[in-house]
């Protein structure tokens, strides 16, 4: 019994306190909960004021010349020189390549040689026919003779004067002499032909000739303009084929500045009657230069969702090199009714906030570009169909406004 009562009295003395605790607890007064306050974020804003704005878009855009070249080895030859680096300035006519011309200058030699033999063969013709005209007047009488004699062998057989082979042979002369004949006139009458043939043989080889030669002076390649080397494909000792590239050049004029514009703004572009009013201007080397809106390509590239402007340089001597990534700020026609705001008003692409009632609104915006303002300050450029004159727009970036927010707009 004792040793029950000694296990059972701390359990007791454990329930009775775990009780008083219990009601002590529950006898406590409650105290009233706290208003819930929602907090206000404090901003900057500034009054929307529309106005007529022509706005401005940056492009980013790659230097081009539709006239660089490709030089190609007209022959068959070793390259015995090269004249030109890449990267250097080149002058028209100035040496760039040079050519071995032996192989070359063995097929001009055996090329003037065929002429010659032609010729020849020409003037041989020409006498022969002077030659045949003679023998055929000749070759005529001897016929008259022939036919005479054997004419009188007939008479002489027909009084039994006469053998049968004299009477034979008299007429194998007469038609060997007529075959002599026929064949005289055919050499005649064939003349033309041969002489035809034989001067569109010279001229076939002349042709091949003047060919061989202007090879010849194409293997000293020269520079087509002034210009700039790009590339240099060869070096010297290479044994070149006909047509394998030697050099890329292209001239100090006709470059050219290509961006995509983007569609928003080609309609506006469209509507100039004259491109090259746009004003536009390239920045290069922390320089500015100004462009002129050429033309617009005539085909839309394949992934792209714009059309291609072609851009030329107005009076400079810069010459940015071929495949340059640059920026340009082309400037749009005049709008209207165009707000301009720091560049932290806008969320995203198309969305700024106006503050109404103390609360903000989400309003969707067209963005048409930027401007620089007096202050030499960038701005965007907006229009939206909602906005109006006065409205409060929020120049602070929030990170995670939305519509409803609770703000206090800083005086």
């Amino acid at each position: 019994m004792k040793r029950l009562l000694k296990w059972l009295l701390p359990i007791i003395i454990l329930g009775i306190a775990i009780a008083g605790f219990i009601s002590l607890k529950s006898s406590k007064p409650k105290m009233p909960p706290k208003p819930i306050t929602e907090r206000s974020w404090s901003v900057n804003a500034i009054a929307a004021s529309p106005q007529s704005i022509a706005p401005e878009i940056e492009l980013y855009a790659e230097v081009e010349n539709p006239r660089q070249v490709v030089l190609r080895a007209s022959i068959a030859a070793d390259v015995q020189s090269v004249e030109v680096r890449e990267g250097a300035a080149i002058k028209q006519g100035d040496l760039l390549i040079q050519l071995d011309t032996r192989d070359i200058d063995l097929q001009i030699a055996q090329q003037r040689a065929q002429i010659d033999a032609l010729k020849a063969q020409l003037s041989a013709e020409l006498l022969r026919f002077e030659t045949d005209k003679k023998a055929l007047a000749i070759e005529e009488e001897m016929l008259v003779i022939a036919q005479r004699s054997q004419q009188r062998q007939l008479n002489l057989s027909g009084k039994k004067l006469a053998s049968q082979e004299q009477l034979d042979t008299a007429e194998m002369n007469t038609q060997q002499r007529q075959l002599s004949l026929v064949s005289r006139k055919q050499s005649l009458a064939d003349h033309p032909n041969r002489v035809a043939q034989l001067r569109a043989s010279i001229a076939q080889s002349q042709a091949q000739l003047d060919k061989s030669l202007l090879d010849r002076e194409r293997a000293f390649v020269k520079a087509p303009f002034d210009g700039r080397a790009t590339k240099i494909s060869i070096a010297v000792g290479d044994r070149l084929r006909a047509n394998d590239a030697l050099a890329s050049v292209y001239p100090n004029s006709d470059l050219e500045v290509r961006a995509q514009l983007p569609s928003r703004a080609l309609a506006l572009i469209k509507s100039q009657s004259s491109l090259a009013d746009l004003e536009a201007v390239a920045k290069i080397d922390g320089q500015q230069f100004e462009l002129e809106l050429d033309r617009l390509s005539a085909e839309v590239a394949t992934g792209s969702t714009g059309v291609d402007g072609l851009f030329r340089f107005v009076d400079s001597d810069y010459l940015p090199e071929p495949g340059r990534t640059i920026s340009v700020a082309l400037t749009l026609p005049e709008l209207n009714d165009v707000i301009a705001l720091p560049p932290v008003a806008l969320y995203g692409t198309d969305r700024i906030y106006r503050v109404t009632d103390s609360r903000l609104e989400a309003v969707t915006v067209n963005h048409l570009g930027y401007r620089t303002n007096s202050d030499e300050k960038r701005e965007i450029l907006i229009k939206s169909d909602q906005l109006n004159a006065g409205d409060k727009i929020i120049t602070t970036q929030l990170p995670n406004a939305v519509s409803g927010m609770l703000v206090e707009v800083k005086q």
